[in-house]
């Protein structure tokens, strides 16, 4: 169990590329009846093993920061419709984000932060015209200087660091993409007067995980000590229960 008074930002990701069905099947047991309706939904396994995985990573890291089963988790929709995790019927207080592209699944975690995460496989394909279209136009001439074989990285980049606040403030893609911009080095926000909100109380870091997947965590600092980010990559074998 965490304490909940230390400032800290959990960050565990972990590679499931190589997995197949009967390799997740033990994490099913602790995913509640909704969570394995949803993932008999899925039609490819691919979508099923990340779905299994991700949701069962999610609640090892519950169960880290409140010292309760992993089991124990239920879900109800909160302000703005970000899940909230409880346990008993109570919220935990530790507030959530996740993600998973092809091959990786990743969840941050923190008490009383609003919080997002992204990831993203470095080598996939991207419409670089979406900037253009959608971005601060910043960011588009930023992406337009660069050396043409870096673009695609560039654009990414800029992607996870966006989905990476619009999920914190759980307006998802209701918010515009031009109302906000990023400073990429390091990753910094800025606000059109169109957001009201105190671009110095958030944070954002971006990593690059096994090698591939560029992820990118961002969260909103309340008062006191600054918090911290730890990362950890897990192998599968080391997610049991």
């Amino acid at each position: 169990m965490s304490d909940p008074t230390d400032p800290v930002v959990r960050l565990w990701a972990m590679p499931v590329g190589a997995l197949l069905e009967p390799d997740v099947e033990r994490w099913r047991e602790v995913l509640d009846d909704a969570e394995r309706a949803r993932a008999a939904r899925f039609a490819f396994e691919r979508n099923r093993v990340e779905y299994v995985s991700a949701h069962a990573l999610t609640r090892a890291l519950l169960s880290r920061e409140t010292g309760e089963p992993p089991g124990s988790f239920g879900y109800e929709a909160g302000e703005k419709g970000k899940p909230v995790a409880l346990c008993r019927g109570r919220p935990v207080g530790v507030q959530f984000n996740l993600s998973h592209t092809g091959g990786m699944v990743a969840v941050a975690a923190a008490h009383g932060l609003e919080l997002g995460l992204d990831v993203e496989a470095a080598d996939r394909k991207v419409d670089l015209g979406v900037a253009d279209r959608y971005f601060f136009g910043a960011e588009a001439q930023w992406l337009a200087g660069l050396a043409p074989e870096r673009r695609p990285e560039g654009f990414l980049r800029l992607w996870t660091l966006k989905e990476a606040y619009i999920k914190a403030t759980g307006r998802g893609l209701s918010q515009p993409l031009d109302e906000f911009w990023f400073e990429v080095e390091p990753p910094r926000i800025r606000f059109t007067p169109a957001i009201a909100d105190d671009e110095r109380a958030w944070r954002f870091h971006q990593h690059v995980l096994a090698g591939r997947f560029l992820v990118a965590a961002g969260w909103r600092a309340g008062e006191g000590a600054e918090p911290r980010l730890e990362v950890r990559v897990l192998e599968p074998a080391e997610l049991a229960f």
